[in-house]
């Protein structure tokens, strides 16, 4: 027997040698690739979402649980500062641009260092929901998308109810509910 017969001889024993090595780069990819995805999705891509829309659904329960436990902003009340939940249930809006397809849901807390916030918030309560559904529903979906729509929201909110209002007394909004679908 020669060199080369010896090579292709079933019974020498190279050819399943072979086989078996053939198979071990496949193996290492079949593996590797899921943990890979999970890998980039859970430390890259997920953050990145999160904190371009500023907390996303985590940040939501946060102030859901903070309302729950009796203030809006997870921390006790300043001295001077009062706050008053504006509606039983959510504003929901049609988003601008959008063709009526996609829309907002959102809910609030509202503080003011006022002691008599809660009765005017109810005495101008059509007034300052109509302010609401106007400025929510100018926007557009590429506004509230980037990392500070949220923001712009709360300030055009503040100054629409502080006009209606008839003077500075908003301070602040806090979202306890805010969804876009």
């Amino acid at each position: 027997m020669s060199a080369n017969e010896s090579d292709t001889n079933p019974d020498s024993g190279g050819s399943s040698k072979k086989s078996s090595n053939a198979l071990i780069p496949i193996i290492v990819v079949i593996l590797l690739v899921p943990a890979l995805c999970y890998g980039v999705m859970e430390f890259l891509i997920i953050p990145k979402l999160k904190s371009a829309s500023g907390g996303g659904a985590d940040h939501s329960k946060t102030e859901s649980s903070a309302k729950a436990k009796g203030d809006s902003h997870g921390g006790v009340n300043p001295p001077g500062e009062h706050t008053v939940e504006f509606g039983k249930e959510a504003i929901v809006v049609n988003l601008a641009g959008s063709g009526n397809s996609r829309y907002l849901r959102t809910n609030f807390t509202i503080t003011s260092s006022d002691p008599n916030i809660a009765k005017l918030i109810e005495e101008n309560k059509s007034s300052l929901k109509d302010a609401a559904i106007t400025v929510l529903s100018t926007q557009s979906l590429d506004a509230l998308d980037g990392a500070n729509g949220r923001e712009v929201v709360r300030k055009g909110i503040i100054s629409r109810f502080n006009t209606v209002l008839g003077g500075e007394v908003i301070d602040k909004i806090y979202f306890t509910d805010y969804l876009i679908q």
